[in-house]
């Protein structure tokens, strides 16, 4: 059976070609997609107030001091934080902090602050 989209336009695709494809305009291409990828950076920092920050959640053993990391989160703009379990489940804090601070855990920041990087 043929594929039927419900439209006489043969699909776009967005984004880079695959790698080993040839396009005559490959590197326009890239760094068309550069360029739009910080534009459109720039216009979330400005709808939200910054760029949300990548954190990690880590326990420590005291046993030959072994760790492990237990959840990954994303802090917002306005503070709030969302984290999604390596075990399991997600959740939802009022700061990156209070979620290191519920859950035993240090907090580690991946990345830089967005003022840090300016």
């Amino acid at each position: 059976m043929e594929h039927l989209t419900g439209s006489d336009y043969p699909p776009v695709y967005h984004g880079p070609a695959p790698r080993g494809s040839t396009s005559e305009n490959g590197e326009k291409d890239a760094l068309r997609n550069v360029a739009f990828a910080a534009v459109e950076m720039e216009r979330v920092r400005v709808l939200t107030g910054g760029l949300p920050r990548l954190f990690a959640l880590v326990q420590e053993f005291e046993e030959e001091g072994a760790a492990e990391v237990v959840a990954y989160g994303l802090e917002m703009p306005c503070g709030a934080a969302a984290t999604v379990g390596v075990a399991q489940g997600f959740g939802r804090w009022r700061s990156a902090y209070s979620a290191a601070s519920r859950l035993h855990s240090d907090l580690v920041w991946l990345g830089e602050r967005e003022e840090d990087s300016a």
